[in-house]
């Protein structure tokens, strides 16, 4: 069954830093819809450019100077994602690496000194040193 999302609102999320988060769920796929593929708006027009045109999953950890996401390459694209890093400082997007976990519940661990851990997987973890 294929879902009109054209109707879809922006709601807002989370606020980082001044900057106001909102996304529009684009898809839904996997079993029964579980997984929710969104497309993300803020109050920064910078950002905005930055993220016109990517798919998102609902994992979202802010990290203080910007903010760790899943990105699918298509809105189609489940499992294959890449965990991101965004500076919201600079407005730069890092890739940090491409996975094709289907887990659906991704998590996130301060480490300290920058440093975070990120759970893909029960038993699958990927470490990550802002700058």
């Amino acid at each position: 069954m294929q879902f009109n999302y054209k109707s879809e609102k922006y709601n807002s999320f989370a606020e980082i830093n001044g900057i106001t988060f909102k996304r529009k769920l684009e898809n839904e796929t996997a079993f029964d819809g579980i997984v929710k593929i969104y497309s993300i708006e803020t109050s920064s027009d910078k950002l905005n450019q930055l993220l016109k045109g990517k798919f998102f999953g609902a994992f979202f950890y802010s990290s203080g100077k910007g903010t760790f996401l899943r990105m699918f390459d298509e809105k189609e694209s489940w499992p294959n994602t890449n965990l991101i890093f965004i500076d919201l400082e600079d407005i730069v997007m890092v890739k940090i690496k491409k996975t094709g976990s289907s887990w659906l519940v991704w998590t996130a661990n301060d480490l300290g000194d920058g440093k975070y851990s990120i759970g893909i997987s029960p038993n699958q973890s990927i470490e990550y040193q802002t700058r």
